[in-house]
Parts: C-alpha cells; sequence; structure tokens
C-alpha cells in the first residue's frame, strides 16, 4: 500500500484574495494600533490629574479602575495574536474579540468621561471634550483599516458628552456640542475615505500578486495535460527530493510513455491525440497526491516523483495507473479509443537525473517485453 506523506510543502494551494485583504487589514490594525491601549490610559491618568479637586476622586479612581480591566482585557487578544500569529478562520475569530474589547473600553472611555465631567465649571468641561475630541480623532486613524470598528470606537467615546452638553442651557456648552459634532462628523467623512483608500491598495497589491502567481502557473503548466510541464517537473522534483533527502524518507520516480500513440495521431488525426493526452492529465491528477510531483515531459512521455514512497508501494500505484489507463476506452468524437501504456520504475537514490534515466531504462524495457507493463529498473 501507498504510506501516507508527512508534512510534505504544497505546491497546489490557491488562495482567497477577499479572505487575505481582509487578513492585511487586521494585521495592519493590530500592529498599527497596540500603543493605542497605553496612551488611552495615559490620557486618562492625565486628565483625573488635571480634574483632582474639581469632581469625586471616588469617580476618578473608579474610571481609572474600570479602564484598566478592559485594557487588560485588550492586552490579552494582542497576546494571543503575537503568539499564535494566526490567518484565515483564526484570525477572523480574534477580530470579534478586538472589536468586543475595544467597543468596551471606547465605551467606559465615553461615558467615564461625562461622569468625571464637572457638572457646573465650563472650563473643565471644554477640557474634558477637548480631550475626547483628540482621543475620537486618533480612534479615526488608529483603527482606519476596519471602518466600522473605527465609527463604533469614535462615536461610543465621543457622544455621550456630546448629548449631555446639548441637554444644558448655556450657549457656551451648546457651542461645545456643535464643535464637537462638527468635529465627529469630520472624523467619520476622513476615516471613510482613509478606509477606503487602505482597501483599495490592499486589494491592488493581492490582484497584482494573484495575477504574478497565475502567470507564473501558466508558464509552468503544460496546455493539453493540465499537468506540470518538463521545466516545471524538474523545478520542483528538485525540491521535493531535496526535502527527502533532508528527512531521510524513501522516495521513487515513474517513466511512462503510451503505447502506439504515434498511430492515434495518424489514424485519428491530432486533435484525438489532443484528447488522449488531455485525459491522461485528468487522470494522473485523479490518481495522485497533491504532494506528488507529475509532469508532460515529452510528446507522450510522462513522469511521476513519489515522495514518501517505498518501491514497493510505487510498483502498486504504477499498476493501478496502468490498469485505469488500460480499462477506460477515451471519447474522440464520435470514436472511442484504447490506449496503453508502459511505465518503468526507479528508486534507491536522491539524485534526479539519475532516477530519470534509469526509469527511462526501465521503460523502454516494458516496451521491449510486450507493452502496457510496469518494470523495475535494477542494477
Amino acid at each position: 500500500m501507498q504510506q501516507a506523506p508527512t508534512q510534505l510543502p504544497d505546491v497546489d494551494a490557491v488562495p482567497d484574495i477577499e479572505l487575505l485583504v481582509r487578513e492585511d487589514k487586521l494585521q495592519l490594525l493590530f500592529k498599527q494600533s497596540f500603543p493605542a491601549m497605553f496612551i488611552s490610559l495615559a490620557t486618562a491618568a492625565l486628565l483625573c490629574w488635571m480634574l483632582q479637586g474639581h469632581t469625586s476622586d471616588m469617580e476618578l479612581l473608579g474610571w481609572l479602575a474600570a479602564l484598566v480591566i478592559s485594557t487588560l482585557g485588550r492586552l490579552a487578544v494582542f497576546a494571543t495574536f503575537f503568539r499564535t500569529a494566526p490567518r484565515g478562520i483564526q484570525l477572523l475569530k480574534l477580530e470579534r474579540r478586538y472589536n468586543i474589547t475595544l467597543l468596551i473600553s471606547s465605551t467606559i472611555w465615553g461615558v467615564g468621561a461625562l461622569l468625571v465631567m464637572p457638572a457646573d465649571e465650563l472650563v473643565y468641561q471644554a477640557i474634558t471634550v477637548c480631550i475626547l475630541v483628540g482621543m475620537a480623532g486618533g480612534a479615526a486613524s488608529m483603527y482606519s483599516a476596519r471602518y466600522k470598528m473605527a465609527i463604533g470606537a469614535m462615536l461610543t467615546t465621543l457622544l455621550p458628552s456630546t448629548i449631555w452638553l446639548f441637554t444644558q442651557d448655556s450657549k457656551e456648552q451648546f457651542g461645545l456640542a456643535v464643535g464637537a459634532s462638527l468635529f465627529l462628523i469630520v472624523m467619520l467623512r476622513a476615516a471613510k475615505v482613509l478606509a477606503d483608500a487602505l482597501q483599495r491598495n490592499f486589494q491592488l497589491s493581492r490582484e497584482l500578486h494573484s495575477a504574478h502567481a497565475a502567470a507564473d502557473l501558466q508558464a509552468k503548466t503544460d496546455p493539453l495535460t493540465g499537468i506540470n510541464n518538463r521545466r516545471a517537473f524538474l523545478d520542483q522534483g528538485e525540491q521535493i527530493i531535496r526535502y527527502c533527502e533532508r528527512h531521510e524518507l524513501e522516495l521513487a520516480v515513474l517513466v511512462m510513455d503510451l503505447d502506439h500513440f504515434k498511430s492515434v495521431n495518424d489514424t485519428l488525426g491530432h486533435l484525438a491525440g489532443d484528447t488522449v493526452l488531455h485525459h491522461i492529465g485528468e487522470t494522473m491528477r485523479k490518481l495522485f497526491r497533491r504532494s506528488d510531483i507529475c509532469g508532460r515531459t515529452g510528446g507522450e512521455e510522462f513522469a511521476v516523483i513519489l515522495p514518501h514512497t517505498s518501491a514497493e508501494s510505487a510498483i502498486a500505484i504504477a499498476e493501478k495507473l496502468r490498469r485505469v489507463i488500460a480499462e477506460t476506452p477515451i471519447a474522440c468524437g464520435e470514436r472511442t479509443v484504447a490506449v496503453t501504456a508502459s511505465i518503468g520504475l526507479a528508486a534507491g537514490t536522491y539524485d534526479l537525473t539519475s532516477l530519470l534515466v534509469h526509469a527511462d531504462k526501465a521503460m523502454y524495457r516494458a516496451k521491449e517485453q510486450g507493452r502496457n507493463q510496469v518494470v523495475r529498473y535494477m542494477e
């Protein structure tokens, strides 16, 4: 039986662009906003120091304690991010925790600042509003990678005090409320513009990367069979063989040639020949593992590298491939074509050139012995 692969490199992974763009923005969000927690605490401590003697010391201490607790919760999220470096679904799950802890912290800021703001001292009300405006502006730039987060942080920070000021009687308080509202409107717009610019930048970057990867893949893929062309087969083969050598894993190489393929072209035409080659490529993609390296190395010649596979297991795999090809008629227009293949097998070294030469010799021996069979190279 074929042995299971152990942590072999995956050469076929195709990431989703939208998910990658979202991951890019979250990576930026985490790295960019890490200092914001400490700035938030320091700013709160500064405001408490300025309000000391003008409001209740117990309220100031309670507000600071609540902010410290919420900051510890946010620190736990950041610790998970930096420790585990999550990707994909795990990163999206962490995003929800980030959003919740951010909203808790910004709500404590907004509601707490309103509670500690002196109710009858306009100067200190103005000082508090100025600091809240600065916090909201910081949120607009700090969390712009995720626009909804930026909105939530700005509104929960600035709205409580602004709404309260609108309910007061003096024109000075009304003016503070109007000024804070205008600032909030401007910052909401600015955050949207910045978020859209980041989205376009990340999207373009990922699309260019994807286009480059697609072009690279096309250059390495045989157009008729959909598997590796000769150059890509050799390049990937060297990598996988070096991997097997480092980890002392067994490996085997198959070389396969379709029997009497010239007669298919001569009798039915080259279009039928192309159909046969396409069918063989489809068969190989379905039969072999993602870690196996398949390639079309010549006109009707194919090769396969089987990492972490003993020679005995490779013989069974080659026999299965030969049998599937021989027992599956191929539809070519209104006719069907039955093809067979001769397969040579080599193992016992980590030199790709030697393995291919030996497997090729075994394949020609299979043809000499009657075709449609598997032969292992023996010294």
